[in-house]
């Protein structure tokens, strides 16, 4: 009777035991730490992103905090983590137009011809720029709207965050214009 176990035997019927990883995984993992090293990329406008980004983390501590350690939850934190939470999102894609790190079906443009690849590159500039323009205006509307009303919790106008969505809407438009122009006179 063998009472010794190989690591490999063992792992494979241990269900909770963690696998080895292997080529592809480690190669990944290298390329995803290189990336969060690298911070060169980093431009001033993306700073009020993270601006946004770290006040969204502080109140939500401070909500957590109130509510688990204190036992006794400030009102307003839910109420504004909520609205942060969405102007980091509109404000959070200004940084990935600029990097062109939008989720996009790459699998096509690897497929096709190098002048095939830009012109359907091309027609997803163009259907998101009508897209941020259309989307821009309805905010505008619903900003100016929004602006007569308050927030529950705290004595500020709901506007103040629509504009920043409608803003940050307006410099998505304007960045992909650009981006158009520049890649039009890349040819």
């Amino acid at each position: 009777m063998i009472q010794h176990q190989t690591h490999a035997s063992h792992q494979a019927r241990d269900p909770h035991a963690v696998p080895e990883p292997d080529a592809l995984d480690e190669t990944i993992v290298r390329e995803v730490d290189a990336g969060m090293e690298d911070v060169s990329d980093v431009r001033w406008w993306d700073y009020p992103v993270f601006a946004v980004f770290w006040a969204l983390m502080a109140v939500v501590f401070l909500q957590f905090f109130s509510r688990y350690v204190l036992n006794s939850s400030i009102g307003w934190t839910e109420e504004i983590a909520r609205y942060l939470l969405i102007v980091l999102t509109f404000t959070g894609s200004l940084i990935c137009l600029r990097k062109r790190s939008h989720i996009h079906l790459e699998i096509v443009l690897d497929r096709v011809s190098e002048k095939t690849a830009r012109v359907l590159r091309l027609i997803g500039d163009l259907v998101s720029l009508v897209f941020f323009c259309g989307l821009g205006w309805t905010g505008i509307a619903l900003a100016e709207r929004m602006s007569r009303q308050r927030l529950i919790s705290l004595d500020l106008s709901r506007g103040v965050f629509y504009w920043i969505v409608t803003a940050a809407l307006g410099l998505a438009a304007v960045l992909v214009a650009w981006q158009i122009l520049r890649n039009r006179g890349a040819r």
